[in-house]
């Protein structure tokens, strides 16, 4: 596969002028990538207004999103739209499909069940869509065909932004985009969770442009109902009326939750200018009377946390590592690195090349962004580990030293 270049100036228009022609021409759609807020607010988006279309959407989603992320289980719920959770549901809709659209997805070995899509429906040449915004480290096209929508963007969702502006300017007659709710709310998570809640922005006028055009439109679309003998009043917590409320919602805590998360951000530690927290199995042994199992739905939104409190111990940038499945299945431990919120002294996509070169055929695949890279290999004996892990903190040491 070829690496993935951001595409701009003419070209970039006419992709996305033939990736508007190809939705508008199809009439049943898989999407799929890798699982975070910004790709399910894509897909999910994108799938809303394909749905009222009268177009059939089937999404890829093989395990439940977490409590934080509820309201987007509903949202599919509500409208109908199907989820495949396993090989034997895709295997079911596959002579149906006509176009896959692939979001928010660095290479293939980070979507869902990618192997078996490849062998049951790709190859069967359907139309292809790619949206995305990552570049660098081992990012690649997902397919040798098709069209490509890849460009710098803070996240997927605002690509997918631009893909509603452009089809509801060609059908002005249907259905508007931005003046549903829950299609908001999609590319507004989508953002907040890549941009860390608005902290990390790379590209400032896109941000500014379209969190004011969503978050704008979500306060006056939105309308609060009182209870009656039918129903009970609108919620504030659960009913978002601007973006602040949806990133209140993402940053909920239990009070349970909450303590595991204290407990495990004190034995974060500092390896120089990076922090590191180690949540192998070995310490689940040890927090296990606080904490439920690191692999479990309850610890979701803890994790998503940790990941972003590494780093600040330091003010630098962090490692967090941990055991879990690829999008394969395959039993693997992840190495997630993330800048400080206010660091940004080095590109952590650097990090590549070391770790292939100190884990030699036990590494999986990984990339990600300047500021946030994660990597995978296959699972080995964390004395080894935590052996190799020192050297790569003296790498990223040096680099900072450097810079």
């Amino acid at each position: 596969m070829k690496e993935k270049k951001p595409i701009d100036g003419p070209t970039w228009d006419t992709n996305l002028s033939q990736a508007v022609d190809l939705i508008n021409s199809s009439n049943c759609f898989l999407f799929s990538g890798d699982i975070d807020p910004d790709s399910v607010g894509s897909m999910l988006s994108l799938s809303l207004y394909l749905n009222q279309l009268d177009k059939k959407v089937f999404l890829v989603i093989p395990e439940t999103l977490g409590d934080n992320l509820d309201f987007f289980e509903k949202i599919i719920l509500y409208n109908s739209i199907c989820i495949l959770r396993s090989k034997e549901e895709i295997e079911s809709i596959k002579d149906e499909v006509e176009t896959v659209i692939f979001c928010d997805t660095a290479n293939t070995k980070l979507v869902p069940f990618y192997t078996f899509i490849s062998d049951h429906i790709l190859s069967k040449k359907p139309q292809v869509l790619e949206i995305d915004h990552h570049f660098g480290a081992d990012s690649e096209e997902l397919t040798d065909y098709g069209i490509k929508l890849f460009r710098n963007a803070n996240a997927n969702t605002e690509i997918i932004g631009d893909i509603l502006e452009i089809l509801h300017k060609k059908n002005p007659e249907g259905p508007n985009p931005f003046s549903q709710r829950n299609i908001i709310l999609g590319l507004i998570t989508g953002m907040l969770g890549d941009t860390v809640g608005g902290k990390v922005i790379h590209y400032k006028d896109d941000y500014d442009r379209w969190m004011s055009k969503l978050g704008d439109q979500l306060q006056i679309i939105t309308r609060w109902r009182d209870a009656d003998e039918k129903r009970v009043e609108d919620c504030k917590v659960s009913k978002f009326g601007d973006p602040k409320q949806i990133m209140d919602y993402l940053n909920r805590l239990t009070q349970d939750q909450q303590g595991c998360f204290d407990l495990l951000s004190a034995r974060i530690e500092n390896k120089g200018k990076m922090g590191f927290l180690s949540l192998l199995p070995s310490i689940y042994k040890e927090v296990k009377g606080n904490c439920q199992a690191f692999q479990s739905d309850w610890f979701v939104d803890i994790m998503n946390f940790l990941v972003n409190a590494v780093p600040e111990k330091s003010g630098h940038a962090g490692v967090l590592i941990f055991e879990g499945k690829n999008a394969e299945g395959i039993d693997c431990v992840f190495i997630k690195i993330r800048r400080a919120v206010d660091f940004s002294g080095i590109d952590l996509r650097i990090a590549e090349d070391k770790i292939k070169e100190l884990f030699g055929d036990l590494y999986m695949g990984g990339g990600g962004h300047a500021g946030a890279v994660s990597f995978r290999i296959h699972s080995l004996e964390e004395k080894e580990l935590l052996a190799q892990l020192e050297i790569l903190f003296a790498f990223f040491n040096d680099a900072m030293e450097s810079n």
